[in-house]
């Protein structure tokens, strides 16, 4: 029986709703390995990764750290570049506490997701000037916001040899939520190998929140794992990655 044109037009519009949807769920999904490969879990089934977004905050991720110190426990940070731009020492701080510094964009644009090739470049490459320019290396690691991935930024990806890293397990504590609820959350969901997601910061787009719940919750989110047997692993420790090589000092600075 020969196809109409009304069931050609509506095999079409099938074929583009199944297309666009395949397209968005790859896109959005924190998951997808379609574009881009992200790690989600580490090497080590015994260990977690701690992993802190949207930061350096002058507040919140001074709160981070200290209980890190205190806890002997180490995490990695995946920046916002403007910010980095307005907290150099603080950034610094952060690396010489051992913490591993990644590269978040720029600005954190809720609609960068949609943005070109050379807008991905820009946004990775000011970040990374800016976190080598406070704390002596170049970030190795990039973490999408949102963990929205596209081919746009495969190739600037490329370019600057950077490895994404996503997450296993998030708190959701950009949410309205309490420091127990972000402990039990994590406290009873992590299993060894994953890559933890909280957040130390405000992207731009909600510069008016607290991430106060956050700092209160982290002690107990350490003993609770540590009770359960797990181990905290920096990020680059539990991928198999090599420290990222020192920028060397322009002469007169070395002066």
């Amino acid at each position: 029986m020969p196809v109409t044109n009304l069931e050609a037009g509506e095999w079409a519009l099938a074929a583009a709703a199944a297309a666009g949807a395949f397209h968005a769920a790859n896109v959005f999904y924190a998951g997808s390995q379609w574009f881009i490969h992200a790690d989600r879990r580490i090497t080590d089934a015994g260990a977690v990764a701690l992993t802190f977004d949207d930061g350096p905050h002058p507040v919140f991720t001074p709160a981070v750290a200290e209980t890190l110190a205190a806890l002997n426990v180490p995490a990695a940070f995946f920046l916002i570049g403007r910010y980095v731009r307005e907290q150099p020492a603080l950034t610094r701080d952060l690396a010489a506490a051992g913490h591993v510094l990644g590269n978040h964009t720029w600005d954190h644009h809720r609609w960068g997701v949609f943005g070109s090739s050379r807008y991905w470049h820009e946004q990775l490459a000011r970040t990374n000037d800016a976190i080598a320019a406070a704390a002596g290396r170049p970030a190795m690691l990039f973490r999408p916001p949102m963990g929205f991935k596209t081919w746009r930024q495969a190739k600037a990806l490329k370019a600057m040899n950077l490895r994404v890293a996503a997450w296993r397990l998030r708190a959701f504590d950009t949410l309205p939520i309490s420091a127990a609820a972000i402990a039990r959350r994590i406290g009873e969901q992590a299993c060894g190998g994953d890559i933890i997601t909280l957040h130390d910061g405000l992207e731009p787009a909600r510069r008016t929140c607290s991430q106060e719940q956050t700092c209160r919750a982290l002690p107990e989110i350490i003993k609770r794992l540590r009770d359960r047997g797990l181990r905290f692993v920096s990020l680059t420790h539990g991928l198999n990655l090599p420290a990222a090589p020192a920028i060397a000092a322009p002469p007169e600075a070395k002066a």
